[in-house]
């Protein structure tokens, strides 16, 4: 069963005045297009409370995936995503997990995040974990489910938008295709990805 993730707020990355009518639903922006510079003023608050601004890693490649601690598929997904991290940490390649669950963000009743920072520690994630309270940077990625995942290369360009890989349940072994290794590769080499788009799962 496929958890899409619910878009609850619009983020609008250059003030525009628009005048709202009692009872209109006012669309979410256009999500940015493979090949479209996405915008470096988007910025992510981590489970510690810092900010972050896509614009601090403009000269790296980014690698940023919507992520959940509760979805089954993102249970698999994990240990993969921490294997990539560990590959590609040293090429200059930034990991960054995003959580719009808005559920998990309230949390268990205690501290701020302190479930997702509990779920950190003991999985052993080493990449950056991140929240979008509003899904705010979701409409702006159109981030679908957990999975999904996106590679942007340094000059801030979306070059891939789809799944992890196209082994969803985990049953294929060495023989599984990782889209977004692939694309990492390829944008690291400066060639383009053979495979720029495709749907996700989660």
């Amino acid at each position: 069963m496929r958890r899409r993730l619910i878009v609850a707020a619009i983020l609008t990355l250059t003030p525009l005045l628009v005048a709202a009518s009692p009872g209109v639903v006012q669309a979410a922006p256009t999500p940015v297009a493979v090949g479209a510079v996405v915008p470096k003023d988007v910025t992510l608050t981590d489970i510690y409370g810092k900010t972050h601004s896509l614009a601090d890693y403009r000269g790296k490649v980014v690698f940023i995936h919507f992520w959940s601690i509760v979805c089954p598929y993102e249970k698999l997904a994990e240990p993969k995503c921490i294997g990539i991290q560990q590959a590609y940490a040293d090429k200059g390649v930034v990991q960054i997990a995003i959580n719009a669950n808005q559920g998990e963000l309230k949390g268990d009743g205690g501290a701020p995040y302190a479930n997702l920072r509990d779920h950190v520690e003991k999985a052993g994630v080493t990449f950056l974990v991140t929240v979008d309270p509003g899904n705010k940077v979701t409409d702006v990625l159109g981030g679908q489910s957990t999975p999904h995942c996106f590679v942007i290369d340094r000059d801030g360009v979306l070059r891939y938008s789809g799944a992890l890989d196209n082994d969803p349940r985990g049953t294929k072994g060495a023989s599984a295709v990782s889209y977004v290794r692939d694309a990492l590769d390829s944008v690291l080499a400066g060639k383009p990805v053979a495979t720029p788009t495709n749907e996700p799962y989660g």
